[in-house]
């Protein structure tokens, strides 16, 4: 099979990569929309464009902005939107849009399209359903350069909306003034067929142009006779003189006449083609194009849109246009578009693959097939760095073969590379349509190559750059092919070589550094099938490296950190370094570096940082366009070095405030052989940043760089020094006289300037400039801290300083509350230049004056210690307010109930209720209510479950009622109001402080042993239960505190009743257990076990009688448990060591008597005793002793009799 046969379309077709927007003939719409590849960008920016021509109410301006490099597609995309729109076109251009959304899986995330298939499919119904009419044209082609070029784009617009109402659009003159009025009385077409009958043509516009030009009597006079009306003279007088008065309201009102009976679903589409190039930087022509875009969204109710294709986005436009007085309306200008789409992100191997590498269905099997028989060996034929790749997998082989996809990206780097160099024209860019140009190119070479086959990437270079290289780039290739046609073993192979070296080695450094010109990578770019082993392709480029390596025509460079060495060609032999010096382009970014050296090391102060009274300003410097130091600079100091104004004056008429500048450029552009030397200097710089091509090279370049050395110390520095000692300063709009900088030089001299302009700027910076000013944050702490003393504010003092004026003033003039960040932004600026610590502490006097009050985080009256701690971090979270005044009538009652709740003659040292209020609460006063209460709480954490404590909680509660209010008139208030119920509280409160100081042990042993005896106490006697009953009380006692000594009383009372009772129960259980271990051991005896088999009889008894719970000592006397348990110990043992001794049983026997009967088996046991369900009637009794005796009866079974253990 051929790879011609691969294609879905035929691979020898014409294809014309370059779309004209006004070609339409028949074959070129049928390829246009159906070879039409759909990207995401595409199908989005279509989506986004027909949307809101749909859509148009919410829209303010009806200006449309395509944008896209050169080659981009933006033409192609233009007339597909036409297409889209005309009825001619409509249905399939349509059909294709709507397919391309329904293709995509709304779940695939390697897609990214703004719509669903509905929404198209809606957008596709509207479109049918509605009238649109499109004028699409290109702005050089139907521009008429004889009129005013202020007015191109109207021009064009009318004359192409002329066209589309049936009018010349190649003489705006004969259709306003002759064609527009025959149409408006219904003559037009009865004028047309009068001229066909005289033998002419009025629908060709050329024709009606020849017949303007020769018989225009003849014309009017047709024209009179249909409409006598016609002012014959008028016309003629202005169609000669092209006469006629177009402006843009005239234009938007006759728009806006046609529209009035179209309907709501008419639209009219100006698409008109290559805007950016047509603006070619005229700031009038983007203007015009400005207020059109504004007067139809205006005039026409936004049904007329206008579209446009440019190889720039709007900022890059407004920027070449110079549109300076606009700069700082830059978004609003750029809101006329209210409509972008940017072909920039499109992907042209994308592109490129569907237009030409599109298979037929019935072929990719086969390639399928192709596919899995060699993929194992693409990765070695096609060893490649990381960030290119060969095949990832079956359905990449199928969309790209028999390319390679790493040669797109590839290519692209190569076309780029060689525009920058000159190598080649603007038209082989890397960009869409160079690259189908190439791989279509390319295809149709290998048509008849048969499957298998691979292109390789020198067959790239065949098709594009034989026919394309300037004469540049022919000259550097020249010599590495002359000498490669020259090898005898394969000088075919040396070609394609030589091709590869030539365009890899002259990629970009940076694309160098991903795609190496090693002899791994040559070798790769050679490859043409899978089959050729690639060592013999290695060895055979090894061969001729060598070869080109010898002969002077490439070089080696050795590879870093273990990687293979690289090539690269040599300059030609005559090339002098002088000429490769001045070849080096040196753009304003590197000048500017340059020169920042040279001023800031001369203007040593110059940095990114100048203090100026109270505060440190940041800096910026500015130099040729590139900005230094700081980011976001208070002032900017400029260098002016070129010439952008006639005088000093007229620079310091257009200066900022903020800016001062040496003006440097009148006296630089009057020194040539600085300038010159500067720029020379630059040169040299750059180009030793190259590596040296050989010693003799290095040699001339050591030489060169001395010269330079000498060049900048000799002229270039001292020059600039002496330009910068003399030259003018303007500080903002004034130039600084030489006197007041005290004929200064150097840095002195720039420091004197700087701080002049700041002066001039900031001339209310010194109203904070006094002595105690706090400067730092802990200053400004302590400032807000400090207590306010009678006089204070009074007397000389009562009045506000200059500076507190200025921030009352600004305050009054503000509405409700003020936050503090805002104050503090206020007042570095110009003209206070204040630093915030001084803006606050001027705000806080305000505060201490009872002229303002804060709030933090919407809560009022803040603490002072709050406002210490957090204003400087956290500003932005207070606010200023008007203060309240609070009566000192009300502080006298205050300070009078204070004394009385706490029984203190003194309270504190102020009247001032701010500093009262902060007194009050502030942990750092001990005597303060804060103190008070955590006082409170600490005695409540250690007594607080006693009952007594109620007082304590009691306290604890109104001070955290009192703590609450942080209005300090209502704090104040509230302590006066309850005054009396404060003071009984504190009282009570003292007596349990005092109680728990002496008493508390006491109390707590007491009650200890009430609830230690709670279960001993009933079995004391019967005349010591009433003692009891009253001493029990002390545990729920909400008062013990003045009865303490009754409880002692009891308690000794019933202490000595218990020990009795206890005493008397551990006597019985001592005789008891003894009586047991008595008659235990003598049966152990007649068992032959030994006593050491029983309990210990002192452990035993010891335990049993340890429990001072008098219930456990009484239970304790029992000894059946005890008893059964010893025996069962007895019994063990016996059967294990005596199996023929008698059986124990539960009476006495006689040592001496030999037992008569039969040995009697006894079987220890244990019995199910619990229940499932409670026992509630006779019947469940009966039932559960059934079930207890059938267990009994089970166990006696081969057994004399049992014993129940448990």
């Amino acid at each position: 099979m051929k790879l011609s046969e691969l294609y879905n379309k035929p691979i020898a077709r014409a294809v014309n990569p370059a779309v004209s927007a006004t070609k339409f003939d028949p074959e070129t719409e049928t390829t246009e929309i159906e070879e039409y590849v759909f990207t995401d960008e595409i199908i989005n920016g279509l989506y986004r464009i027909l949307d809101a021509i749909k859509n148009n109410k919410p829209y303010d301006h009806v200006g449309i902005w395509i944008d896209g490099y050169y080659g981009s597609g933006k033409s192609h995309f233009l007339k597909y939107l036409d297409y889209c729109i005309t009825p001619r076109t409509q249905e399939r251009a349509l059909e294709r849009l709507v397919e391309a959304v329904r293709a995509i899986d709304p779940m695939d995330e390697n897609h990214t399209i703004s719509c669903d298939y509905d929404a198209m499919q809606d957008i596709a119904n509207w479109l049918k359903r509605s009238t649109i009419d499109t004028c699409i044209f290109n702005l050089e082609t139907s521009y008429d350069n004889s009129t005013d070029r202020k007015k191109a784009f109207l021009h064009v617009f009318w004359n192409e909306f002329n066209g589309k109402r049936g009018f010349n659009k190649f003489n705006l003159t004969l259709a306003q003034n002759l064609e527009k009025p025959l149409q408006e009385k219904g003559l037009f077409e009865q004028f047309k067929e009068r001229i066909a009958e005289e033998g002419g043509d009025w629908n060709n516009p050329g024709e009606a142009a020849d017949m303007i030009d020769n018989e225009l009597g003849m014309v009017l006079d047709i024209a009179c006779e249909l409409a006598p009306t016609l002012d014959k003279e008028s016309i003629r007088e202005r169609i000669l003189r092209r006469d006629t008065n177009i402006s843009i309201d005239r234009f938007s009102s006759e728009l806006s006449s046609y529209l009035k009976d179209k309907g709501d679903n008419y639209r009219l589409i100006l698409l008109a083609d290559e805007v950016s190039q047509f603006i070619n930087k005229e700031r009038d022509r983007y203007l015009n194009l400005q207020e059109i875009i504004t007067k139809l969204s205006e005039a026409c109710d936004n049904k007329v849109w206008v579209a446009c294709t440019a190889q720039q986005d709007l900022s890059e436009v407004l920027d070449d246009c110079n549109i300076a007085e606009e700069r700082d309306k830059e978004g609003k200008i750029k809101g006329r578009f209210e409509v972008k789409v940017s072909l920039k992100g499109t992907q042209p191997e994308v592109i490129t693959q569907k237009r030409i590498l599109d298979k037929k269905t019935n072929v990719i099997p086969e390639l399928e097939k192709l596919y899995n028989k060699e993929k194992a060996a693409f990765g070695l034929q096609f060893k490649l760095p990381n960030s290119y790749v060969s095949y990832e997998s079956k359905e990449d082989f199928v969309a790209y073969y028999p390319f390679v996809p790493y040669q797109f990206k590839l290519i692209m780097q190569v076309f780029n590379s060689f525009l920058n160099l000159g190598y080649v024209a603007k038209e082989v860019k890397g960009n869409e349509r160079s690259i189908i140009k190439v791989i279509h190119s390319t295809a149709k070479k290998n048509a008849d190559e048969e499957l298998g086959k691979f292109v390789s990437f020198d067959e790239l270079y065949n098709n594009m750059f034989e026919e394309g290289l300037q004469a540049r780039g022919q000259r550097a290739v020249d010599n590495a092919i002359r000498m490669a046609r020259q090898y005898e073993n394969d000088p075919n192979m040396a070609v394609r070589v030589a091709n590869i070296l030539f365009m890899i080695c002259n990629i970009s450094q940076t694309d160098q550094l991903l795609f190496p010109a090693n002899i791994d990578n040559v070798t790769t770019l050679l490859v043409k099938d899978v089959t050729t082993p690639r060592l013999t392709i290695k060895n055979d480029v090894e061969k001729i490296l060598d070869y080109l390596c010898d002969n002077n025509i490439i070089r080696r460079e050795p590879g870093q950190n273990g990687t293979l060495e690289t090539y690269t060609f040599y300059s030609e032999e005559e090339m002098k370094v002088a000429q490769l010096i001045q070849s080096q382009v040196v753009d304003n970014n590197a000048q500017a570096e340059m020169l920042r050296e040279i001023f800031f090391k001369y203007l040593s102060s110059l940095r990114n940082k100048e203090k100026y009274l109270t505060r440190t300003f940041a800096v910026g410097a500015s130099i040729k366009q590139r900005q230094f130091l700081s980011n976001s600079p208070d002032v900017v100091v400029e260098f002016a070095v070129d010439v952008d104004y006639d005088s000093p004056d007229s620079l310091a008429l257009s200066n900022t405030a903020n800016k001062m500048v040496y003006y440097i450029a009148p006296q630089l552009g009057e020194s040539k052989k600085l300038k010159n030397a500067f720029y020379w200097y630059c040169q040299v710089n750059r180009y030793m940043s190259t590596p040296a091509s050989s010693d003799e090279n290095a040699n001339t370049r050591r030489e060169f760089e001395q010269r330079a050395k000498e060049l900048f110390e000799n002229i270039i520095a001292p020059g600039f020094q002496k330009i910068l000692d003399t030259c003018p300063i303007i500080s903002g709009m004034r130039i600084l006289d030489e006197v007041e900088l005290g004929n200064k030089r150097g840095d002195d001299r720039f420091h004197i300037a700087i701080q002049k302009h700041l002066a001039s700027i900031y001339t209310k910076g010194s109203l904070v400039d006094r002595s105690d000013m706090p400067n730092t944050t802990d200053a400004l702490k302590k400032a807000i801290l400090r207590p306010i003393n009678p006089g204070d504010y009074d007397g000389m003092k009562a009045d506000l300083t200059a500076a507190e004026h200025e921030v009352e003033i600004y305050l009054d003039r503000q509405y409700a509350e003020v936050n503090v960040a805002d104050v503090t932004s206020k007042f570095t600026k110009e003209p206070y230049g204040w630093d915030p610590l001084c803006t606050l502490y001027i705000i806080n006097e305000l505060v201490r004056r009872h002229r303002r009050d804060y709030s933090y985080s919407n809560n009022p009256n803040v603490d002072t210690n709050l406002v210490a701690s957090r204003l400087v971090q956290e500003t932005n979270k207070f606010t200023l307010r008007k203060a309240k005044v609070i009566s000192q009538e009300l502080i006298n009652k205050f300070i009078a109930a204070w004394k009385d709740i706490f029984g203190v003659t003194e309270v504190f040292s102020t009247n001032d209720s701010t500093q009262l209020f902060r007194l009050c609460r502030e942990p750092e006063n001990s005597r303060s209510l804060t103190n008070i209460r955590d006082t409170y709480r600490k005695l409540e954490s250690e007594i607080g479950a006693y009952p007594f404590a109620e007082p304590i909680h009691q306290a604890i509660d109104l001070f955290d009622e009192w703590l609450s209010e942080r209005d300090p008139q209502r704090f104040f208030e509230a302590i006066v109001a309850k005054q009396k119920e404060a003071r009984d509280i504190i009282d009570k409160c003292r007596e349990v402080v005092q109680f728990a100081q002496d008493q508390l042990p006491t109390y707590k042993k007491l009650c200890q042993f009430a609830t230690d005896n709670e279960y001993n106490f009933p079995f004391v006697s019967e005349d010591c239960m009433e003692s009891v009953d009253e001493f029990v009380k002390i545990v729920d006692d909400p008062w013990p505190i003045k009865k303490l000594r009754d409880y002692m009383k009891l308690y000794r009372e019933l202490e000595n009743s218990l020990e009795e009772v206890r005493s008397t129960f551990r006597d019985q259980i001592r005789k008891a257990y003894n009586e047991q271990f008595d008659y235990l051991e003598r049966v152990a005896g007649e068992q032959n076990v030994p006593v050491s088999v029983l309990a210990n009889r002192e452990d035993t008894i010891s335990r049993k009688t340890a429990s001072d719970n008098i219930l456990m000592l009484k239970n304790n006397i029992s000894t059946e448990a005890f008893y059964k348990e010893q025996i069962g110990r007895i019994l063990d043992y016996a059967s294990k060591h005596n199996p023929k001794t008698s059986a124990v049983t539960g009476e006495d026997s006689d040592a001496d008597t030999v037992p008569s009967t039969p040995q009697k088996r006894i079987r220890q046991a244990s019995l199910q005793t619990k229940t499932s369900i409670p026992l509630s009637t006779e019947e469940d009794i009966d039932h559960y002793l059934k079930g207890l005796k059938e267990q009994i009866i089970k166990m006696l079974v081969d057994y004399d009799s049992i014993m129940i253990i448990k």
